[in-house]
């Protein structure tokens, strides 16, 4: 992974500045591929386009902030060297944007009910005891699927992995049954193999 500039940015209601990190290069060499579609690869670090100010608690998309200024993470300013870099929200940050209006249009509302899902499936994921979803979470997948367009193979996919979640198997067959390209072989057969299986657990890619 080759890491690229730090930028710092003035989030647009409290006026504060953040820094959020960028990369110039990354892999997935050593990742795990999930079926709701989240990875984690450490030579490949996620950048949310919904991020958090750590001290101000400001939620923030970084397209709406103004862009101050830029340093190499390796030749730091000194005059930002107080500058907080941006925290992840957590699923809880996803439920006020969900009923806030935050997300003000399509695009970032499913941006956000996606961060929602995987947010509410970590800790089925990692098999956290006593592991359960938020009261909203049905709903949440079930708007975020009517939000996807079935004719993107990646999205179709992700709407075939919420029905499955939810139990709608016969949808979830339905959604599979498309000529998606290569790609996503590896990952129609595993969902379909769990779709037989009954399974409506988040499930490792294998």
């Amino acid at each position: 992974m080759q890491p690229g500039p730090n930028y710092i940015y003035k989030t647009p209601i409290t006026g504060a500045l953040v820094k959020v990190s960028s990369i110039c290069s990354g892999n997935t060499f050593g990742a795990t591929f999930w079926t709701d579609g989240w990875h984690e690869a450490p030579m490949l670090p996620d950048e949310p386009w919904l991020q958090l100010h750590p001290i101000t608690n400001e939620l923030f998309w970084t397209d709406e902030c103004e862009k101050i200024d830029s340093e190499l993470p390796w030749e730091a300013d000194e005059k930002y060297v107080d500058v907080p870099f941006a925290a992840t929200p957590t699923l809880k940050n996803y439920q006020t944007v969900l009923a806030s209006g935050f997300a003000s249009t399509p695009k970032k509302e499913r941006y956000i009910r996606l961060r929602y899902w995987w947010a509410a499936n970590d800790p089925v994921r990692h098999e956290e005891q006593n592991a359960s979803f938020p009261p909203d979470h049905r709903e949440n997948l079930q708007k975020l699927r009517a939000l996807l367009r079935k004719s993107d193979p990646n999205q179709r996919l992700m709407a075939a992995e919420i029905s499955r979640e939810l139990g709608d198997f016969d949808k979830a067959t339905d959604l599979l049954n498309f000529p998606f390209p290569e790609k996503y072989a590896h990952s129609v057969e595993r969902i379909s193999a769990l779709i037989e299986e009954r399974d409506v657990r988040v499930r490792e890619v294998i």
